[in-house]
């Protein structure tokens, strides 16, 4: 990768730099390449409809705001189906994005995939809604060829070790602590802490309390051994000197990794790779960032993050596969964004990757209880004695849709 260009490359520059290195990875990781080749059921299938159902899940949100999902459902000329379940702001913000979407898709070959993800990126298709599309192509596949997507890419293992999040503002820093240790002693095999932080009711803004920050991370530490696997994280409200005063207790104290100190813009780049040479803790970021692809090459390139975080909902699988290329390529590591409903895709990866790449999988809650959203047939994943989690091994992503409720709960 040539580290001088990155920072000025244009949209078709970094896609075409983005695939080679993507495909680089994929070729790397053995059968993964020859798995792609082979999947040639596809290339007679073509895109014959494309649906979008926005529906009520009748559960509620903060302010006890209702939440609705979207259903994408992609058909082909012979029947197939696949599709995914993504949150209601993912969904085409109109008729005519939905078109241009239908427009894109119909009578192409599957085959096409990468070729299709490429088109609508360069049309500028949100992120949330190409990551949707994207991840009901990777389903439809692997449900014609009868594999789990990850054995599409070559699946490199079976498992992955569970994690949970405090959640902000959880209390004092003995709580903390208290749920550190029930999640130990659960078996969840890392625990991601999330301290104190206040929203600006007019700017949104951040404010951070660092110092109360550092007695959490303490408490819990002193609290869940020295061996257990924490992760300290954050909204990205502090000054460049209170983010180097946490990391270094981040460092005395053995944190995993150190998430989003400091604000997320292109002016902070500087003092984020000033900040992770001053620290052993690996800085991981960005999260805020929605440009999923030419930022985060940004990132990597100016050694701003030691791991480097993406999520499907910022492209999509394909763009999950493509940064993997990137941090393989350059040594670090990736973090998972918004797993929660969106799990199965993320599963997938995975399932695809080793654990040098990506280590752990977060899970909703330590309580483990079986839990079925509404909209789905499939439950949410659990962990077992020993904090794994599965990697599905049915066709496609792994979850099944319950199309009766979605429809009669339809409300776009």
């Amino acid at each position: 990768m040539n580290r001088n260009c990155i920072g000025r490359m244009g949209r078709r520059t970094f896609l075409r730099l983005a695939g080679s290195v993507a495909g680089a990875w994929l070729a790397g990781s053995g059968a993964s390449a020859r798995h792609l080749l082979l999947v040639d059921a596809t290339d007679a299938e073509r895109i014959s409809r494309v649906e979008w159902i926005v529906y009520d899940t009748g559960l509620r949100g903060p302010q006890d705001a209702s939440q609705a999902r979207c259903a994408v459902r992609i058909t082909t000329t012979h029947g197939a189906q696949g599709w995914a379940d993504v949150g209601d702001w993912a969904a085409p913000a109109d008729d005519d994005t939905a078109q241009g979407i239908s427009d894109a898709l119909l009578g192409r070959s599957l085959a096409e995939h990468d070729n299709l993800w490429r088109q609508l990126y360069e049309q500028g298709l949100p992120l949330a809604t190409l990551g949707a599309v994207d991840t009901a192509l990777w389903d439809l596949r692997g449900r014609i060829a009868g594999k789990p997507v990850h054995a599409l890419l070559g699946t490199a293992r079976s498992a992955a070790e569970a994690r949970v999040s405090t959640g902000f503002n959880l209390g004092e820093p003995s709580a903390y602590a208290e749920f550190a240790v029930a999640c130990r002693d659960k078996g969840i095999q890392a625990i991601r802490i999330q301290p104190y932080v206040t929203y600006d009711d007019a700017t949104g803004r951040a404010t951070a309390f660092p110092d109360r920050d550092m007695a959490v991370f303490s408490a819990v530490r002193e609290a869940a051994g020295p061996d257990y696997t924490c992760m300290a994280d954050h909204e990205g409200a502090y000054t460049y000197d209170q983010a180097l005063r946490v990391g270094r207790l981040l460092d005395d104290l053995n944190y995993t990794w150190y998430g989003s100190p400091m604000p997320e813009t292109d002016d902070w780049l500087d003092r984020y790779a000033t900040l992770a040479s001053e620290l052993r803790t690996p800085i991981c970021a960005p999260r805020s960032d929605s440009d999923a692809y030419q930022s985060r090459l940004r990132w990597i390139d100016r050694r701003a993050c030691d791991v480097c975080r993406i999520g499907v909902h910022l492209g999509g699988l394909t763009a999950c596969l493509q940064l993997a290329g990137a941090c393989r390529e350059a040594g670090i590591a990736m973090d998972l964004l918004g797993a929660g409903p969106d799990a199965y895709p993320h599963l997938q990866l995975i399932g695809a990757t080793d654990e040098s790449l990506i280590r752990h999988f977060e899970v909703a809650s330590p309580s483990n209880e079986s839990r079925t959203l509404p909209g789905r047939l499939t439950p949410e994943p659990r962990f077992d004695a020993e904090g794994r989690i599965l990697i599905p091994q049915t066709p496609g992503l792994g979850l099944e849709l319950d199309w009766t409720y979605i429809t009669t709960h339809r409300i776009a």
